[in-house]
C-alpha cells in the first residue's frame, strides 16, 4: 500500500506484528512444572488478539461456545444457535 500513497492504519500493523510473536518463546513464556513427576513445560504467551490470529481466535470461540453450553443455554436437545 505504501506504493500507492496510502500507508495501513496503525492498529492493523499492531496486530501483524503481535500475530507473528504470538506462541514464540523467545518472546515470553511461562516454566510449568508438574509437583508430583517434576516433569517441565514451557508455554509460550500469545497474543490474544481474535481479529488476525487464527489460533487465539479459535480459543476465544471454544471458550464462548462452553460459557453457553454450561451457564446460558437450557439443558435440552438442540440443533443449532445463532
Amino acid at each position: 500500500m505504501t506504493r500507492q500513497g496510502r500507508c495501513l492504519p496503525l492498529y492493523i500493523e499492531q496486530e501483524f506484528a503481535d500475530f507473528l510473536k504470538c506462541g514464540r518463546l523467545e518472546y515470553g513464556f511461562l516454566r510449568v512444572r508438574c509437583e508430583t513427576c517434576h516433569h517441565e513445560r514451557l508455554v509460550a504467551f500469545s497474543c490474544k488478539r481474535r481479529g488476525f490470529c487464527p489460533s487465539c481466535g479459535a480459543r476465544r470461540m471454544a471458550d464462548s461456545a462452553a460459557l453457553l453450553v454450561d451457564e446460558i443455554l437450557p439443558p435440552r436437545p438442540m440443533r443449532q444457535w445463532v
